[in-house]
């Protein structure tokens, strides 16, 4: 992968202050919700562009027209929501609103009711999932419309299995092959929000594939390219910040540039969770590549010692003539023969569940990163093999 989430996400908040500072009287509460639930991703505390959107949907929600249209319930649901969040004293406004959700039992066969629209049903989910005041009936009965109506497009699955989710469910989804962008960006939300498990590189990768097809600019008319909506763009900004605050292991590794053969060896072993594998491949990986390159017979240490030290070493990293040269030389070989001592030979000799050797995703990653150094610098370096020198 070649996106840069740090950037992209930065590019994506600026999308989301635009859309903020063009916001007229004839705004969308329901549109600017969504805008707002996204600028909540970077907390509450001193966040003034989320507190301003904050205060003009509560000065929209005091007219009683804003609760007389049954399409502006998910904009009211998510205001509660924020509201509760920034533990704000308004237990009259949230029990409005929950005798406005409770209304909807009435009405769920109506094609109109917001129950049939998964962008309504997951603010509903989201703030009764969190209010403790929320009765179980009122659970149990968004629990059903959520399950009733998981069908259809990725998205309208996606969301109504997030509203699960928000109440304590556990559903089952299936990561699909899908080229949409609402789908694909409702995949990776849901992956990053609920079900962090390694599936994110699929889905990221999945994702960089259409992003150039992408536009934040609601002006822009162009062929091929897609706008998205304030939800979309909403989804987007809370996968990238879950996705840059605990980056997912499979990403880095494949987002890392590591030398291509601890890359390949490594691979399979990083994506199944054989941590412990993955770097001893790549140690062997290295070894094997320093007695074809020097036609050393040795185990890895003596084999590291014998090629890199000494006043004439095989493997030479620079001219070793100066101080800071000869510095150097010895403490790349000290690295490599690091490699050896705390990386190869533990993991070769010790059983998998001793303590000894057992590594996460993070901790291996730090290995491979070390090892694939280690293989650059002495493919740079000059391999001199008898009396003849090559680069």
């Amino acid at each position: 992968m070649r996106m840069n989430f740090y950037r992209y996400r930065e590019e994506v908040k600026r999308a989301i202050l635009q859309r903020v500072a063009r916001l007229n009287s004839a705004w969308d509460p329901f549109g600017v919700s969504w805008l707002a639930y996204a600028l909540s991703q970077d907390g509450f505390e001193e966040n003034q562009p989320l507190l301003e959107l904050v205060r003009r949907l509560s000065r929209w929600a005091e007219n009683d027209e804003a609760w007389a249209a049954r399409r502006n319930l998910g904009a009211l649901c998510f205001l509660g929501y924020f509201l509760s969040k920034m533990s704000k004293d308004a237990p009259d406004f949230t029990d409005r609103v929950l005798e406005q959700i409770e209304r909807l039992e009435e009405q769920k066969s109506h094609k109109f009711s917001p129950v049939n629209d998964p962008e309504q049903v997951f603010p509903m989910a989201l703030l009764v999932g969190f209010l403790e005041e929320a009765s179980q009936s009122l659970k149990d009965f968004l629990k059903e419309v959520a399950r009733t109506r998981i069908q259809g497009a990725i998205k309208r699955r996606i969301l109504y299995c997030a509203a699960l989710r928000e109440l304590g469910e556990n559903p089952s989804i299936s990561i699909e092959d899908v080229s949409d962008p609402s789908d694909v960006i409702a995949l990776v939300w849901y992956w990053e929000r609920y079900a962090p498990s390694g599936e994110q590189a699929k889905l990221w990768k999945a994702f960089e594939n259409i992003k150039d097809g992408l536009s934040f600019d609601r002006d822009e008319v162009r062929e091929g390219v897609r706008v998205l909506s304030d939800s979309e763009v909403a989804l987007l900004y809370e996968a990238l910040t879950r996705e840059t605050a605990e980056p997912d292991p499979n990403l880095l590794f494949e987002f890392y540039l590591l030398h291509p053969r601890v890359k390949d060896i490594a691979r399979k072993h990083f994506e199944n969770g054989n941590y412990l594998t993955a770097v001893f491949e790549a140690a062997k990986a290295f070894e094997k590549y320093l007695k074809e390159l020097t036609g050393i017979e040795q185990t890895c240490r003596p084999l590291v010692q014998q090629s890199m030290g000494g006043n004439s070493p095989r493997i030479k990293f620079n001219n070793c003539r100066t101080k800071s040269e000869k510095n150097e030389q010895e403490g790349l070989k000290l690295i490599a023969e690091g490699i050896c001592a705390a990386f190869r030979n533990p993991k070769g000799h010790e059983p998998e569940d001793s303590p000894q050797v057992q590594i996460d995703a993070l901790e291996a990653l730090d290995q491979l990163v070390i090892i694939s150094y280690i293989f650059k610098r002495v493919e740079r370096a000059q391999a001199k093999l008898g009396s003849e020198e090559t680069l």
